[in-house]
């Protein structure tokens, strides 16, 4: 990994070189200073640049892992671009033309490479001194895979959407049974005790009335009419005795 870096800095620095060399007799641009540059820096800057392309695509997953945790950012910004392209792309194969712009105070220094699968833009970010400070790498995906991967991203989208509606449908229609699951929940946590009622007292047994004897016997009644009619002074012809009854009293009074 160390020789492999060690040559993509050489390289960089041969660009840094001729950047600095031709800059230093041309005419200065009207934004931010930087000086245009002539077809001969951009052609060096072009291929020492397409070849530290060369170098990035022959990083391995150990190598950008150690360069994405280093502190120089330029290695760790071109460790991060080819992990996330690199996939894509394949082995590199050459690099068909650059140019050379200034933006923002930098120069865009922009390469069309060549890899196995596709091809890509690769963009550096440059100070005045030709010093790279960052770098993308764009794959360009033909208007069949860019459908595709529309069509991937639609599809994807849809059913999710779709998924999720029928898992809500779903928790809709048990909404119903909340209710009672709530209502048997609380029963069971917290039953009330029964409250009992204390028994009516029982009704007081009223004994039957006594149904009183009627006595009929002829002798008994003759004789009672003779006592009668005889503490009445009268004779028996003057009242008729119907019933004969046994009193309660034991007093007897005379009315």
């Amino acid at each position: 990994m160390k020789q492999k870096w060690k040559k993509l800095i050489g390289l960089i620095l041969i660009g840094v070189c001729a950047l600095a060399m031709t800059a230093c007799g041309s005419s200065k641009d009207s934004t931010g200073g930087l000086k245009e540059l002539d077809d001969a820096t951009v052609d060096s800057l072009v291929e020492s640049f397409g070849s530290v392309v060369g170098n990035i695509a022959d990083l391995d997953e150990e190598s950008i892992a150690g360069l994405m945790e280093g502190d120089d950012a330029f290695s760790a910004s071109a460790a991060s671009a080819w992990e996330g392209a690199g996939e894509d792309l394949g082995a590199y194969v050459e690099t068909n033309k650059g140019e050379v712009e200034i933006k923002d105070g930098s120069y865009m220094l922009t390469l069309s490479c060549k890899f196995e699968n596709r091809d890509a833009v690769c963009i550096f970010t440059l100070d005045k001194n030709g010093n790279p400070l960052s770098v993308t790498i764009d794959p360009q995906y033909s208007m069949g895979e860019k459908m595709t991967q529309a069509g991937q991203n639609t599809l994807l989208g849809v059913g999710t959407v779709f998924v999720m509606l029928v898992f809500l449908c779903f928790v809709i229609s048990l909404m119903k049974y909340i209710p009672g699951f709530v209502e048997s929940f609380g029963k069971k946590k917290a039953a009330p005790e029964e409250v009992r009622v204390p028994a009516a007292p029982a009704a007081p047994v009223i004994p039957e009335a006594v149904e009183e004897e009627v006595v009929d016997d002829g002798e008994l009644i003759a004789v009672i009419a003779a006592a009668i009619a005889a503490s009445e002074n009268t004779s028996t012809d003057s009242f008729v005795v119907r019933s004969i009854r046994k009193s309660t009293k034991r007093n007897w009074q005379r009315a």
